[in-house]
């Protein structure tokens, strides 16, 4: 292939690039058709019957008094703590009980 023909398939190759590309961009933009739909429902959706809401109260009822339960074993492990560690400074400042 000689240097001219090389150079004008570049140059057909390039224009027809440029003008595809303009093309593109003055091509009017497709319409969007604007969409309207009414639903109607009456009842609860299928997709939720009553066993699964019966059995989610079930799940928070059991969550409730688990977190319920930890936090009355943790306040009695808090209490008994406070009144290991009062009697401990009871005996603190003056211990009676060994001599030194």
């Amino acid at each position: 292939m000689k240097a001219a023909q090389a150079k004008s398939l570049v140059e057909k190759v390039m224009t027809a690039g440029v003008l595809a590309g303009a093309l593109m961009f003055v091509a009017p933009a497709k319409a969007e058709a604007q969409q309207f739909s009414v639903g109607v429902q009456i009842g609860r959706p299928a997709a939720y019957p009553d066993y699964y809401a019966r059995r989610d109260y079930d799940r928070l009822r059991w969550e409730q008094a688990r977190r319920a339960e930890i936090a009355r074993r943790e306040w009695i492990r808090r209490q008994e703590w406070l009144r290991r560690e009062q009697r401990e400074h009871r005996y603190d400042a003056y211990d009676y009980r060994y001599s030194r």
